[in-house]
């Protein structure tokens, strides 16, 4: 059924490219928007980090109604609708792309693949009429579709160049294309290494008069715990919500033990996944596995597999050359089946030019292999395809 969705989606919205600009969602969304006036609005914005903030504020979240919008998803389409009740199921998302379509095609609206999905989700948010709308930016925040809504909080957890045809080359304009999702009555929460970067937002938060709320002044973590700064991120909008005193003592660090949207499994092998997928999260990635934290030893996995989705050539370099002198692994390339996998002769070549390997059939990257500890890096996609192929 999964597969089913997504080639019906495809079909008929194409593919999940960035179509920038509000008027198209706004059109559609114009008739359901006031049905969720009651629900506070968390939008969470960023380069990195978005996933895990917006999926442990779910978490600390389970006891209340909401509804939350992610992206991309990994293995399943329904993961990007999820609620106190867990993800939707393929029955029920399958008839909501239906009926929208139905609603599409009749009013005439000309709606790109993730503006189709994020109504899809506004009509399902409708359906529950949740307390809380959590949404995570898909890439920007001041032309993505969750701007539509007007947000209570905030929670900007990183910047660092990524998608830069978009979003500009320096600092200030990536910031400022992430902080478009403020309004004067939001509450925004950061937590940022740079001073250049708090400054901004400071000066950004007085001119438009909005609460800014800096959470480097109250916690204080290790230089890669980068992962921790986005739970408290979520513990700080969980206490703004619920009109609790947001104190470090208060603060319960997360049940899962990992970086990002990170996950560890056993099958044949020990899978650790990570969708990291810009030069940022590799970077963070590489911290935080070559941190004390987890004592990791000098080449700590048999096997590294990488892909990635289309992007900037010097951006792939440089990712490459990461994983190389990491040290944590041996380094495998390899391509996959999407419309947005970087191509694969292209890829092959900038890996070999790397001095790394390239493997051209996945599934025999680990034939005749057994126990092995494997780490997955890259493309949210590819993770998916991963899983898929080894049924982990």
């Amino acid at each position: 059924m999964n597969k089913k969705i997504e080639s019906w989606v495809f079909a008929h919205y194409g593919s999940e490219f960035y179509h920038p600009g509000l008027e198209r969602i706004k059109a559609a969304l114009s008739s359901i928007k006031d049905d969720l006036a009651s629900s506070k609005i968390v939008i969470i914005a960023g380069t990195n980090g978005k996933g895990e903030t917006t999926h442990r504020l779910a978490e600390l979240l389970a006891e209340d109604r909401f509804c939350a919008w992610t992206s991309p998803h990994i293995h399943s389409i329904c993961e990007r609708f999820s609620s106190s009740s867990g993800n939707i199921a393929e029955e029920e998302l399958w008839d909501l792309i239906r009926t929208t379509h139905e609603i599409v095609q009749k009013n005439n609206y000309q709606l790109s693949y993730y503006e189709f999905l994020f109504f899809v989700f506004c009509r399902w948010s409708v359906k529950l009429k949740p307390d809380y709308l959590l949404l995570e930016v898909g890439l920007g925040g001041r032309l993505d579709a969750v701007n539509s809504f007007d947000a209570d909080i905030v929670l900007l957890t990183s910047i660092s160049r990524d998608h830069q045809e978009f979003l500009g080359h320096r600092y200030d304009q990536i910031l400022m294309e992430k902080l478009g999702v403020v309004r004067k009555k939001s509450k925004l929460f950061t937590y940022f290494d740079l001073n250049y970067l708090k400054a901004k937002t400071a000066f950004f938060s007085k001119g438009l008069e909005c609460t800014h709320v800096d959470l480097n002044e109250s916690f204080e973590t290790p230089a890669y715990a980068f992962s921790l700064r986005n739970q408290i991120l979520a513990y700080a909008a969980f206490c703004e919500l619920k009109k609790l005193p947001l104190t470090p003592s208060g603060w319960i660090p997360s049940k899962t033990d990992l970086f990002g949207r990170g996950e560890i499994i056993n099958s044949d092998h020990e899978w650790w996944l990570y969708g990291s997928h810009n030069v940022d999260g590799m970077r963070k990635l590489i911290q935080f596995l070559k941190s004390k934290n987890y004592n990791l030893t000098e080449k700590p996995f048999d096997l590294i597999l990488t892909s990635f989705s289309k992007r900037n050539e010097t951006d792939l370099r440089v990712m490459l050359k990461m994983l190389k002198g990491s040290q944590l692994g041996k380094v495998v390339v390899t391509s996959f089946d999407h419309p947005k996998a970087y191509p694969a002769f292209e890829l092959k070549e900038k890996a070999l030019q790397e001095g790394l390997n390239f493997v051209e059939n996945i599934s025999e990257i680990v034939q005749g292999r057994t126990n092995q500890k494997i780490l997955v890096v890259g493309s949210y996609y590819f993770l998916g395809i991963i899983k898929s192929l080894f049924r982990i």
